[in-house]
């Protein structure tokens, strides 16, 4: 029944005022029923027969509208809120405000009033603005603190640097303080080659902690370890670089390479020739994969004979699985030892 022109009405006197309005105007009950609509609130709803649940028109059904009513049943102002219409679009939400009247003896009644069309558009588009405004403001808060969280990794990562190295350096000191003081040449021989081990190390942070995420670029590494081998071999023994391929190892790499090319080169290439010889590191490409060999003038058949020789022979492979490398011993005619790199990509 259309309370509106009920006989005795309380809402009689003013139900012309309610249907000539431009704006869709709706009257409903307690329970979520239409007790009124007005022409435009039917044309906007494409419905809303006295009568029938406002849950018909309204996304989220029954639950929805009476959210909306709760809402509305806690003050007696009028209220703005969002009307979501099932019929009304994907995503369309339309501004609309309620007020709770005074209770009478049809019960107690809402009005719901939805602006027209053109106001309801530039209301929506106020909406799409005001949501994108919030994105926009939560992505430059999110922006914000990573660049933040950035910058403490970054300082983190060189206090971290300093200290390891910082480290490294004083064992160094300590250790050549030891090799002075002894005059047991074993000992002292086996310090000193803990002190390469040691500079070897040192190489590779220092070169990861330049390059960052990027990885390291393995002729970089070459030459470093290259150089600093140089100044402790013994005289008449060369090291000859052809770095023909560049490409970056990741920094999980860094340590075991380092460590892979100074116990190939001091304890096996330069302890197993007395005599002078020449070293050569060269890059390259096999089969679209990177590699890395080192050669001498030595023979792989007499490496298991000399215990430290072995030793680093096994060492060496343990290295490369850490790695994540091949490691490939050949006599093409003079000893190889070349490294693949499966994973990894030239730089051009």
């Amino acid at each position: 029944m259309n309370i509106l022109a009920a006989d005795g009405s309380a809402f009689a006197d003013w139900s012309d005022a309610f249907d000539i309005v431009p704006e869709a105007m709706l009257l409903v009950d307690g329970e979520g029923r239409v007790a009124a609509a007005n022409p435009a609130a039917r044309e906007r709803l494409n419905g809303a027969a006295p009568g029938e649940a406002l849950a018909s028109y309204v996304e989220g059904g029954e639950r929805g509208v009476q959210d909306i009513l709760a809402r509305l049943r806690g003050g007696a102002h009028p209220l703005p809120f969002i009307l979501p219409l099932k019929d009304g679009g994907e995503g369309e939400r339309i501004r609309a405000t309620g007020k709770r009247l005074r209770r009478s003896g049809h019960g107690v009644h809402y009005v719901i009033r939805i602006p027209p069309v053109e106001s309801d558009r530039f209301a929506a588009l106020s909406l799409q603005i005001e949501d994108l405004d919030n994105e926009v403001r939560a992505r430059r808060i999110a922006q914000r603190a990573a660049e933040d969280a950035l910058e403490i990794n970054r300082l983190l990562t060189r206090e971290l640097h300093h200290r390891v190295n910082n480290n490294l350096q004083l064992q160094i000191s300590l250790l050549r303080r030891g090799a002075r003081t002894t005059g047991n040449s074993e000992v002292r021989a086996f310090i000193e080659h803990a002190i390469g081990r040691l500079r070897a190390m040192s190489a590779g942070l220092d070169l990861t902690y330049h390059s960052g995420e990027a990885g390291v670029d393995i002729c970089d590494l070459v030459e470093k370890l290259a150089s600093q081998v140089e100044e402790v071999m013994p005289a008449g023994h060369e090291i000859r670089l052809q770095l023909d391929t560049r490409f970056a190892v990741s920094v999980a790499q860094v340590t075991p390479l380092a460590l892979i090319i100074h116990e190939t080169l001091t304890r096996i290439f330069i302890a197993g020739q007395r005599e002078g010889q020449t070293i050569t590191l060269a890059s390259g490409e096999e089969e679209a994969s990177p590699m890395l060999e080192l050669r001498d003038g030595g023979d792989w058949s007499g490496v298991d004979e000399d215990t430290d020789m072995a030793l680093a022979n096994a060492l060496i492979d343990t290295l490369a699985r850490q790695a994540g490398v091949e490691a490939e011993r050949l006599n093409t005619p003079t000893r190889a030892l070349r490294l693949r790199f499966f994973n990894s990509t030239a730089i051009t």
